[in-house]
């Protein structure tokens, strides 16, 4: 196959040979990776807004998503916003994963000076502000090319957190989470669970509570339509969470305190009513448009 390279006037992302001949993921996993980065700053989508743009399908675009999770090129944290008290999803996404071993493709070396690998940003929540500069570097003569440190999280000496430590922590709250959503699928006449297979599932849960999947709505998809017969209950339940996703249940509509019933009013003075008068004209007014008639009629 021969690829021609065409000249554009729009941006493009630059992505590494490592992603590009990446062995251990899939066709759609690294075009997803693909598209993510190339998202722009701030930009913000879901696995559904994803699936709505691509023929591939929601179920595809999410296993790609997982893949993506489970090799380390996307981060998720699962924050609470102190205002409105909402729990939101942010994912950070980038092209060099943390821990990530020896490139694949070293054997296959490019041409030209190797330069620092491009990060990507989320796409979902808030991207780093600077821009990534495509333009070859141009040192004067006997100059040392400048290098540019990437932006990083405050580190545990400066008094903050640092990034993989948050994510640890979020990892491991969700896992706990997914453990309590076990504990209750166990009390199922017929899906009981050890504490040691509550344990193996866990980690393979923690996706769907990354997509913010309701607890109930899990527990509906995991025990709908069961087999008469089962032969292995954590078999069951793992091959749910690999092949299953499940339906978001719509919330039901806050009930709405009855309004009063609104009294009638004077159509003169409006002086209300009591509850139950039809409305019109109240007595004093009437008594002062009678008087006014016999007025006028005896001066006539």
């Amino acid at each position: 196959m021969r690829v021609q390279r065409t000249k554009h006037k729009s941006a493009y992302v630059q992505v590494p040979n490592s992603i590009a001949r990446h062995s251990g993921l899939s066709l759609e996993a690294v075009g997803l990776l693909v598209r993510l980065l190339s998202m722009p700053d701030k930009s913000s989508g879901t696995v559904e807004s994803i699936a709505a743009l691509v023929p591939n399908g929601r179920r595809s675009v999410s296993k790609a998503m997982n893949d993506l999770i489970a090799a380390g090129y996307i981060k998720r944290a699962r924050l609470q916003d102190p205002e409105t008290g909402r729990w939101v999803t942010i994912s950070t996404v980038t092209d060099t994963p943390e821990g990530s071993a020896v490139s694949p493709t070293d054997r296959f070396p490019t041409v030209g000076v190797p330069t620092g690998q491009a990060v990507g940003g989320s796409p979902i929540g808030s991207k780093t502000e600077e821009k990534k500069d495509i333009t070859p570097p141009n040192p004067k003569a006997g100059a040392q090319p400048e290098e540019v440190a990437p932006t990083a999280p405050k580190s545990t000496e400066q008094g903050g957190e640092g990034e993989s430590s948050f994510l640890g922590k979020i990892s491991r709250e969700m896992t706990r989470e997914a453990r309590r959503i076990l504990e209750r699928l166990s009390l199922h006449k017929a899906l009981p669970l050890s504490d040691s297979e509550i344990g193996r599932l866990a980690p393979r849960m923690v996706p769907w509570l990354q997509d913010d999947h309701r607890s109930e709505d899990i527990l509906r998809c995991l025990t709908a339509n069961l087999p008469q017969e089962i032969g292995s209950v954590p078999g069951l339940i793992t091959h749910r969470l690999i092949n299953f996703v499940p339906e978001r249940s719509v919330p039901a509509a806050p009930l709405r305190a009855p309004q009063p019933s609104r009294r009638a009013e004077c159509d003169v003075c409006t002086t209300i009513f009591p509850l139950g008068h039809q409305g019109g004209v109240c007595r004093t007014c009437k008594d002062e448009m009678d008087r006014a008639a016999e007025l006028i009629g005896s001066a006539a």
